[in-house]
């Protein structure tokens, strides 16, 4: 039987594991803080991803993906605060552009793949596992991940009705309300799970113009599944979920102002999205396997976002977008079971149809022909996939696990778009379709039962598409990203299991690089091709746990991504040499945690992000420091109730999570504040 918990896997979960078996003894519900390194199913095996349990969501706090910055090393988010549109996801140095490439960094949520980046959900909702695979997963999944998946699952109901209830106050005038019920339904062999959330605050920025803080945040929601078995061995869940956001202005200052939390804009500003998914799953399990089937709709629609882009009292510029998308998936999948066979596998077929449609206003001053110009971009976006994908893993020995995997795809996108202006009307009607092919392949040499080895190499690929904010037929497509990686890292575990450690090291050539750039002295904005690129870095995580009471870990991620060929399209400038933007040079995070015997425990947490450029030329008003964030906990945990004082961004840090070069603008981190959070379970 394939060895599917190597001697660093089966030590962190052993770790893990002792809060959560001493909190069963006593029948008291406890989150287990410990950070797993690595995790035991068939996607880890010939490749290094990091997998968490529950409780480090809660540990570190975070709320949603946009706080999952450093969570694994060398993960980044350049954040704008508008919950997720215009957000970039770097995982080693590979991401999305703000707006119209496809995602580097995948989404997956109860075996839902999201759309684009700015499709992500909002809501990391407590109790939910969160696993980060790193690496190109296209043989692993449905929806392609050249860079990595981010996968989040939503805990099952047991086998009694459980009520969980959480309530929040905080700095900002912060109010949460979170409730669970989940459990069987009666005798009637069907169970449920119901979430529903709402949170809200005051706004950190003051607008001087308007005398009050203008960037408010508000959003509900629900989350409902309904688990039953239709006969013949069959297992099926339906799910539905939707939320709404309400929020007021983005949060973003100008570059000059000597407060990054003071603004004089005259327009208030507003984000309105609504998000509604319905996914049914099926599954069985055969002589020869597991067989599932993912059927999803889901659709996410952002009316308005309204911004203004010159950020002073007069009314000189703004931007009002009106933008959907809607997303068709289905997935067949196939697995082993665990048979004691030598071999592992998956495979699966996968089905996309994604609709992106918008409908963006820009207003600029054009003295000394106009007062204003205002041009309004209407397009469409369609896109259909089709993808085969499938890996294997074969015990060769005892002490030496292969693998290997590959997928195929074939895309084809469409893009139906006009612009019109001042200056007449500039449509575009173009197409491209093309087919791709990946593999991979890796080891993992078990050298004792303490030191394992493994290495890996893989392909991806980011299709080719088009952008929307161009008058230039030439100009709106662009090419496919390709890379090619390498990686080799060994883990340790201490014989008492009480340390255990994981490095890797890992070099990517990534050719046609998509970026997103505005055209000098126009108002387009483009994605274009970088013709290549290279991404270097070493990554460390640590467990040590010297005593059950007591838990210290943390990671670091070192990550050079450099323009190996790169002329500016424009300027025709060499841009060799030059940091990639969003990639920031280094990650690191970390955390203790202790428990006393009376229910008590402290914890802090801190993230640190190197120096970020967030344009090509790496140009200093552009550019982010390296910066850490501190925060810290003091709880007390009994059977049915624990209640938390916590603090955030303690000494009030000041860095910027994205910087926009177009307007010379920034969106600020979060600033110190304090909380309290009370928890009940029933």
């Amino acid at each position: 039987m394939i060895k599917q918990i190597s001697s660093l896997s089966a030590a962190a979960i052993a770790l893990s594991g002792i809060n959560v078996i001493e909190a069963q003894e006593s029948n008291i519900y406890e989150l287990s803080p410990i950070r797993v390194i690595a995790g035991d199913t068939l996607l880890d095996q010939g490749g290094p991803m990091s997998g968490f349990t529950t409780g480090a969501v809660d540990l570190y706090q975070m709320q949603s993906v946009q706080e999952t910055s450093a969570l694994v090393p060398n993960l980044f988010v350049a954040s704008s605060e508008t919950r997720g549109y215009g957000d970039t996801i770097v995982l080693r140095g590979m991401g999305n552009t703000l707006f119209f490439s496809p995602a580097g960094v995948s989404q997956y949520i109860d075996d839902v793949p999201s759309g684009d980046v700015f499709t992500y959900s909002s809501e990391l909702l407590s109790g939910n596992a969160l696993t980060i695979h790193r690496g190109s997963m296209g043989s692993f999944f449905g929806r392609n991940g050249p860079a990595g998946v981010i996968e989040i699952q939503s805990a099952k109901p047991g086998e009694q009705q459980r009520i969980e209830i959480s309530a929040e106050v905080g700095s900002f005038d912060k109010r949460a309300f979170r409730a669970n019920v989940s459990g069987p339904i009666s005798d009637s062999g069907v169970s449920h799970s119901l979430t529903v959330f709402h949170n809200e605050r005051d706004g950190y920025l003051f607008n001087t113009s308007l005398g009050r803080a203008t960037d408010s945040r508000e959003a509900q929601g629900a989350q409902y599944s309904l688990f039953f078995s239709p006969g013949n061995q069959w297992n099926a869940r339906l799910k539905l979920v939707t939320e709404s956001i309400d929020d007021g202005s983005q949060r973003l200052s100008s570059l000059f102002s000597p407060d990054p939390f003071m603004v004089g804009s005259n327009l208030e500003g507003e984000t309105q999205i609504d998000r509604n998914q319905i996914s049914f799953h099926a599954d069985r399990e055969f002589g020869w396997g597991v067989f599932k089937s993912i059927t999803a709709l889901q659709d996410w629609d952002l009316n308005p976002s309204t911004v203004d882009l010159d950020l002073s009292p007069d009314p000189i510029s703004t931007s009002l977008i009106m933008q959907d998308q809607r997303l068709l998936t289905q997935e067949f999948r196939f697995e082993s079971n665990d048979d004691g066979s030598p071999f592992a596998w998956r495979a699966g077929l996968f089905y996309q149809e994604k609709e992106t449609s918008g409908d963006t206003t820009r207003v600029f001053p054009a003295p000394p022909f106009f007062p204003v110009f205002t041009e309004d971009t209407v397009f469409a976006i369609d896109e259909k996939e089709i993808a085969a994908y499938g890996h294997l893993s074969f015990e060769a020995t005892d002490a030496l696990i292969l693998d290997v995997g590959a997928r195929i795809q074939e895309t084809d996108s469409t893009i139906d778009r006009e612009k019109t202006s001042p200056v007449g009307v500039a449509p575009i009607d173009a197409s491209v379709s093309d087919s791709y092919f990946s593999a991979d392949g890796g080891f993992e040499a078990i050298l004792s039962e303490h030191v394992s080895f493994v290495g890996r190499i893989a392909m991806g690929f980011k299709p080719s598409g088009f952008s929307a904010f161009t008058d230039l037929p030439n100009l709106a497509g662009f090419r496919d990203e390709t890379s090619l990686s390498n990686e080799i890292g060994f883990s340790f575990s201490a014989a008492d299991d009480t340390f255990k450690a994981r490095v890797t090291a890992f070099d990517i050539s990534i050719d046609d690089y998509q970026l997103e750039r505005s055209v000098p002295n126009a108002t387009d904005y483009i994605v274009i091709n970088a013709d290549e690129v290279s991404s270097t870095g070493i990554e460390t995580e640590i467990v040590w746990q010297p005593v059950p009471s007591f838990v210290l870990e943390g990671s670091f991620g070192t990550n050079d991504v450099t323009f190996d060929s790169h002329t500016d399209p424009f300027s025709s400038a060499s841009l060799a040499g030059r940091e990639v933007p969003f990639t920031p040079e280094y990650t690191m995070r970390g955390s203790a945690r202790y428990s006393f015997d009376n229910g008590i425990f402290l914890q802090g947490t801190f993230r640190g992000i190197g120096e970020t450029f967030f344009d090509e030329p790496n140009t200093a008003t552009f550019r982010q420091g390296s910066h850490e964030v501190y925060d810290a906990q003091i709880g007390f945990r009994a059977e049915h109730y624990t209640i938390v004082v916590y603090g955030e961004n303690l000494g009030d840090e000041q860095y910027y999570t994205f910087i926009n070069p177009q307007i010379f603008a920034a969106t600020p981190g979060d600033p110190e504040s304090f909380g309290v959070r009370l928890d009940l379970r029933f």
